[in-house]
């Protein structure tokens, strides 16, 4: 059962571009109905310059990632916007951040006295988002009287302009954005801002975990950005993982080649130990199965986040280069044919980075 691809070399990631386009025009005319605007974040693509391309023309205020070496390839490339960095910068690429990134998310006052100090040294001017702790742990100030002296010390700071301030959601601890997790933060915004007689620019509720309380309408006042990367990619929140309303799921799919079928016990024998990832693999005896090994492994995709476009095939694990699976009854299924799967945002952030998923783009001509 052949792919609707024809090209001939896998695994191969397809790539909707106008699907993409449709969800981030989607979410940047929900969000202006609020008065917020969304930063469009790219990390998951590895700073792909086409979709760049079509969330600016989206209508994205700008551009964010996590990685320096993304946003100089998206600016080398001729893409020209605001970007912002979303990992926190490190001593070692401060240089990096202050050339190729206009803004930069903090919660470190030494990273932030580095980053002024160098900053004049190279005669440049860098916005920072000051990053808030509102119990996901990941990163961002807890104390609010350490979140008050940062604040203090970089209104001082000549080569340091404090453009924003900002929180983030469900990326290490799963908690989630509720109306009054961000009423807290706005409570605290406003602390701020009437302790040293000055306004942020930018007042960041979060990622794509917003987004139900964005269509919802229950955004808290005075809010007015969201770095937005999942929600635009897959079509779905990361709160509850559910489709956004009009959104579009059709976005990546990902096609392996079968280079093996065959029926065999579907429960090892010998001495059993930990297989190659070090971990004791548990089998449930199903009898004799009819079974597939397809051309992609761990070096390309998340086996746990890959999901059959055809019912009834099951995806049983990988190996650095394998792929698994059970047929199930489809015996029509042959070596040499092609499967197609989608992916989860862990399986897509693989098979960006993975140098030997080829990469193909559908619809382009359509936006």
């Amino acid at each position: 059962m052949r792919g609707e691809c024809n090209i001939n070399s896998y695994p191969l990631l397809e790539i909707n571009l106008l699907s993409i386009f449709h969800n981030a025009r989607l979410i940047v005319e929900e969000a202006l109905r609020y008065g917020i605007t969304i930063d469009g974040v790219t990390k998951v693509t590895l700073g792909d310059s086409k979709i760049a391309k079509l969330l600016l023309k989206a209508g994205v205020r700008g551009i964010s990632d996590s990685r320096i070496d993304s946003i100089r390839k998206m600016k080398e490339e001729g893409i020209n916007t605001e970007y912002t960095l979303l990992r926190l910068p490190s001593f070692s690429e401060i240089n990096d951040v202050l050339f190729w990134a206009d803004i930069s998310l903090n919660s470190e006052l030494k990273t932030l006295e580095e980053l002024n100090f160098y900053a004049e040294r190279m005669k440049r001017k860098h916005k920072v988002i000051i990053m808030v702790e509102m119990g996901d742990l990941r990163e961002g100030i807890w104390k609010r009287e350490e979140l008050e002296y940062v604040v203090e010390k970089v209104l001082k700071m000549k080569n340091i302009e404090l453009f924003g301030i900002g929180t983030n959601f469900t990326c290490f601890g799963g908690v989630i954005p509720t109306e009054e997790k961000l009423e807290e933060f706005v409570e605290i915004v406003e602390n701020i801002e009437r302790k040293f007689s000055f306004s942020f620019h930018i007042i960041s509720g979060g990622n794509s975990s917003s987004i139900p309380l964005l269509f919802e309408g229950k955004i808290q006042r005075k809010i007015n950005h969201l770095r937005i990367g999942e929600a635009i990619m897959l079509g779905k929140d990361t709160a509850y993982r559910n489709p956004i309303k009009d959104g579009r799921t059709d976005t990546f799919k990902i096609y392996g080649e079968v280079i093996e079928v065959k029926e065999k016990p579907s429960v090892p024998w010998g001495v059993i130990n930990e297989n190659a990832f070090g971990h004791k693999p548990i089998f449930k005896n199903r009898g004799i199965r009819r079974r597939a090994i397809l051309n992609m492994g761990r070096q390309d995709i998340d086996p746990n986040g890959l999901f059959p476009e055809i019912e009834g095939i099951e995806i049983l694990s990988a190996s650095s280069d394998h792929l698994i699976i059970d047929l199930g009854e489809h015996e029509e299924i042959k070596v040499g044919d092609v499967l197609g799967f989608y992916l989860s945002y862990s399986s897509l952030l693989q098979a960006f980075t993975s140098p030997f998923v080829k990469k193909v783009y559908k619809e382009e001509d359509k936006i």
